[in-house]
């Protein structure tokens, strides 16, 4: 007898089996293909994500360099930076197949006092997908020379021995205590400082002088007084009284004063000299916010027509003839830069229009190890000039004025030069530039 065995069924079960085992290892393996594909999106995301912040901070930079290098902020449309209008300054940056766009912001663009910084980076996005895009604001402020006190600042000695100096104080911002933003002696103040980080016996000489404000020296520094001699605030002086009075004086001075530098990405330019006649005035030089102007020798007369104007003088000064100056016009401003080794201005050798210490700044680079201002030479500006010894004085028996402040390697002062600190340099770096005070991602 022969049996026959019906194996279709069986085949098919198993069959669907296998189709079944496969569809399961298919979605198993799809989804943990997905996983991967996902897990690496993820991934590519998060690194593109935290090199935008990278290429956002790069770009802030950027304009934090541009900001300290010594450009005003009226002239901030230079270094491949250009001006939207309405206070916006704008540089792209590139950095490989990313790049940020940076704005400087000054008012009317926002109400900050200060420049304020946005950066926006763009940077591809993972397998393809649209750029990644990520935005910082920076805040900032002026930046200023550290723990120095303003007024007359030594790293060694002063000495006060002319006659009749008096030193104080006036806030050129203030109308209490200016007038239209010029010092008047019915509105003095005694804010005035004179500061050594000399720790010697002799590191301030007040001799016969009046100074209305403290006198600081470096841990165990003393001063040393003439018989009229004094230290103290207005009524006190005016009493009378000599010496010092208490709570006038501190040897407290600890503090390191940089050197001066010529300000970054510069393109130096030499003026060209001519015979330019302004308001019937003859001028071998008349200077603009263009660009930064760099001279070998200044030997004639100087017109700064604009506000923001840079000159750097490498080798010497010579303004010994009748009517050579630096002439400020009203609105006018300028930061000059001196590599001579001497320097002396008498006469009218600065005249400053607007009568506001600011708009004459004087920086002695570390060549510069001598500055006189001599007779019949009233001054209104500012000197940083850490390794200058500074002289004032002459002959005669009229009183000159010192408008501003300084900060040099040592003061003397002969005849009758009078110090008159200007409080309003306090919201002044003493060297141009900002720091950033508050970072937001918007």
């Amino acid at each position: 007898m022969i049996i026959r065995h019906n194996r279709s069924f069986k085949d098919g079960g198993v069959l669907i089996v296998a189709l079944v085992t496969c569809v399961i290892l298919g979605i198993t393996l799809g989804s943990y293909l997905s996983l991967v594909y996902n897990q690496s999106l993820s991934v590519t995301r998060a690194q593109a994500w935290n090199a935008a912040l990278v290429v956002a901070e790069a770009g802030v930079e950027e304009a934090m360099a541009h900001l300290n290098s010594g450009v005003g902020t009226n002239n901030l449309a230079i270094n491949s930076w250009i001006s939207l209008g309405g206070g916006v300054y704008e540089k792209t940056n590139y950095i490989g197949d990313s790049y940020s766009v940076v704005d400087i912001k000054l008012r009317p663009a926002v109400t900050n006092i200060n420049p304020v910084i946005v950066a926006t980076a763009y940077v591809p996005g993972p397998i393809s997908r649209p750029k990644i895009t990520r935005t910082v604001k920076i805040d900032t402020k002026p930046k200023s020379v550290s723990g120095i006190p303003g007024g007359m600042v030594v790293t060694t000695s002063v000495d006060l021995k002319g006659n009749l100096i008096n030193i104080d104080s006036f806030n050129s911002s203030d109308p209490n205590f200016s007038t239209d933003s010029l010092y008047d002696p019915k509105k003095t103040n005694d804010k005035a400082g004179v500061t050594t980080m000399s720790s010697g016996t002799n590191a301030i000489n007040i001799g016969n002088a009046e100074v209305r404000g403290t006198v600081h020296t470096a841990p165990g520094g003393k001063i040393t007084f003439g018989p009229s001699g004094g230290v103290g605030d207005s009524q006190w002086i005016n009493n009378g009284n000599h010496g010092v009075q208490d709570g006038h004086f501190a040897d407290d001075a600890v503090f390191s004063v940089p050197d001066a530098k010529l300000p970054g990405n510069k393109l130096w330019l030499q003026p060209i000299p001519g015979k330019y006649k302004v308001n019937g005035v003859t001028y071998k030089y008349v200077l603009n916010n263009v660009a930064a102007w760099k001279l070998s020798n200044l030997d004639g007369s100087v017109y700064v027509s604009s506000p923001d104007v840079i000159l750097y003088v490498s080798d010497s000064v010579n303004l010994a003839n009748k009517g050579d100056q630096v002439h400020i016009a009203a609105g006018g401003s300028i930061s000059m830069y001196v590599g001579a080794p001497s320097v002396t201005l008498s006469g009218q050798g600065v005249i400053n229009d607007s009568g506001v210490a600011k708009s004459f700044s004087y920086y002695g680079l570390p060549t510069n190890t001598k500055f006189t201002l001599g007779a019949n030479a009233s001054f209104t500006g500012t000197i940083y000039a850490p390794q200058c010894d500074f002289t004032l004085g002459g002959g005669g028996n009229n009183a000159y004025d010192y408008a501003g402040s300084c900060i040099v390697k040592s003061v003397i002062m002969n005849g009758h030069f009078k110090f008159h600190y200007d409080e309003a340099l306090e919201e002044t770096p003493a060297v141009s530039g900002y720091v950033a005070i508050a970072w937001d991602e918007l």
